[in-house]
């Protein structure tokens, strides 16, 4: 990792070109079963703001997903990735779960064409990594923003590709540091990276991007679920919001530390954020977006309520052996 691009030298032989064919072609061939694919609906590229920030993603069964305390029957849940944009550049705010990958290509297609691609993660994790090897595989001159966030060899597992093959494929793609308490300039786009207001994985990162007043959380704020395949996925309004009880059983489903934890150095952390900043709109990689002031400060306030019951609820070491 540094400061400014760079590239290694030629391990096996295998031109850039072949190594991307082979990563594409194996990856693309583990994300081909039917009754996965059925899962998915909605798969879409959706403008949040013209000519300067798109979701990308999939609607999946809010069923079995391991960030939710119990099923919602009934509901269904948005998988998301991001995609800022300028002239010249396009920079993915993670690059969402595999099963998302018809999304991903059709905004490749669509919507990055041409323009230099970036791709950054939030967590080493397979909703935020799992289409790493298609972009970097697929856009024009990709360069990875790494932040520290877990090894970066760690995304590919595939056993038909050997670990010289991948070496040599991420030496040949410019690596530049996106350390949190810093800021990219990329074109028209500056991308501050913060360490997360809220995190299960240490190493996790927000991203904040003023030029459209968006904050993405990776894991955190997911709790707004869609009643139906069919619903919107953007929440606008501070009505109907879930209990904050229901919110906080949420968090310690995925954030397990919370329970019957004290944490008050977290809880100014998270305030810290939004006070020093105008977020106008909240994207995490599942659950609805939030999007205006209004609504962004409604749900502030609902997590920080969420996050003091959180600490009330008593861990499962406690209900076992007590």
């Amino acid at each position: 990792m540094c400061s400014s691009i760079h590239r290694r030298g030629v391990l096996g032989g295998m031109s850039a070109a072949a190594i991307m064919t082979l990563l594409r072609s194996n990856y693309a061939a583990a994300l081909q079963p039917p009754a996965a694919q059925a899962l998915a609906t909605r798969q879409s590229v959706t403008v949040l703001i013209p000519n300067r920030l798109y979701r990308i993603g999939c609607t999946v069964p809010a069923q079995r997903l391991s960030w939710l305390a119990e099923d919602i029957p009934g509901g269904f849940e948005p998988l998301n990735a991001y995609l800022l944009i300028d002239q010249q550049n396009a920079v993915f705010i993670d690059m969402g779960a595999p099963i998302m990958l018809p999304a991903i290509r059709e905004a490749i297609d669509t919507v990055v064409g041409s323009r230099r691609a970036w791709a950054s993660y939030t967590r080493n994790e397979a909703d935020c990594i799992g289409n790493m090897g298609w972009i970097l595989g697929s856009c024009p001159d990709p360069t990875l923003l790494f932040g520290g966030a877990g090894g970066i060899l760690e995304w590919i597992n595939d056993p038909a590709v050997s670990i010289m093959e991948v070496r040599d494929f991420l030496g040949r793609v410019p690596i530049v540091e996106s350390r949190n308490g810093t800021t990219n300039r990329i074109g028209e786009l500056s991308i501050e990276w913060l360490d997360a207001g809220l995190k299960q994985m240490l190493m996790t990162q927000w991203a904040f991007e003023p030029s459209s007043g968006c904050l993405f959380t990776s894991d955190a704020f997911g709790f707004r679920h869609l009643r139906s395949a069919d619903q919107s996925l953007i929440v606008e309004t501070a009505r109907r919001l879930p209990a904050p009880q229901t919110v906080a059983r949420e968090l310690v489903a995925r954030m397990h530390w919370m329970r019957g934890a004290n944490y008050p150095d977290v809880l100014v952390r998270f305030e810290t954020i939004f006070a020093e900043r105008d977020v106008q709109m909240i994207a995490p990689v599942h659950g609805c977006i939030i999007r205006g002031r209004a609504a962004v400060r409604a749900h502030v306030r609902l997590m920080l309520e969420a996050m003091r019951l959180a600490s009330e609820i008593p861990s499962e070491e406690e209900t076992r052996y007590v």
